[in-house]
């Protein structure tokens, strides 16, 4: 039976406007250049958390440094959430998905619910102001603790902060590449596809994912478990 359910936080849970009008008429190259940029962002915030806390790993000389940039510029913790606070500003860029708030109301109680996410420490401040916070047990960011997926590490960490096993567990991200990773772990691990996409655009070792186009899609699958 499952347990936990975790949930990746951007582009699952909200979003950024401009960004899911891009996404709904297919612009392919700067979704890549998304992907990039994600990509080097994780690796920065995992650098910051080891800094920041000494485990799990050692931080080197250039994380120190990137940490102390990040830190000194308000980019780890502060002026997001100071420029998101001006509500003109929230709700111009950001949006909740239209089913997330029925999915996490009718699965808390029913199972423990968690976020893991590649995100810098202003995260669970701008959960807050989004109105999200509150249906999770456990928020595991990158930046916290020096993991970011698809390290199976970040994985196992927000296992034993539930204290589940990879079996009772579900997680949703809208990134294949960490959907496998969990997946190879042990949990069911669903790829988030709000915009289908052609079987030409999915890498063919990412044909096999289970997907959902919808959170509302996770309730059967917890009554049924």
């Amino acid at each position: 039976m499952h347990q936990a359910v975790f949930f990746d936080a951007f582009n699952t849970l909200f979003s950024m406007h401009r960004l899911r009008d891009r996404e709904s008429h297919g612009n392919i190259v700067p979704m890549r250049c998304e992907r990039l940029l994600h990509d080097v962002d994780a690796r920065l915030q995992a650098a910051y958390g080891r800094a920041r806390s000494g485990q799990p790993g050692d931080a080197g000389l250039l994380a120190k440094l990137l940490a102390g940039m990040a830190d000194r510029s308000g980019i780890a913790n502060t002026w997001p959430v100071a420029l998101l606070r001006r509500e003109s500003i929230m709700q111009r860029w950001m949006a909740v998905y239209s089913d997330v708030v029925e999915t996490l109301q009718a699965l808390h109680g029913v199972c423990h619910l968690g976020i893991i996410s590649n995100g810098w420490p202003y995260l669970e401040a701008l959960l807050d102001m989004l109105g999200l916070s509150e249906y999770f047990q456990s928020i595991v960011i990158s930046a916290l603790v020096g993991l970011s997926k698809p390290n199976p590490d970040i994985f196992h960490f927000a296992l034993r902060s539930l204290q589940v096993s990879p079996s009772e567990a579900i997680f949703v991200d809208d990134l294949p590449k960490n959907v496998w990773a969990a997946q190879r772990i042990g949990l069911r691990s669903l790829w988030l596809v709000r915009n289908p996409l052609p079987a030409s655009r999915i890498p063919s070792e990412y044909r096999a994912l289970e997907r959902i186009e919808s959170l509302s899609q996770l309730l059967p699958m917890i009554q049924r478990a």
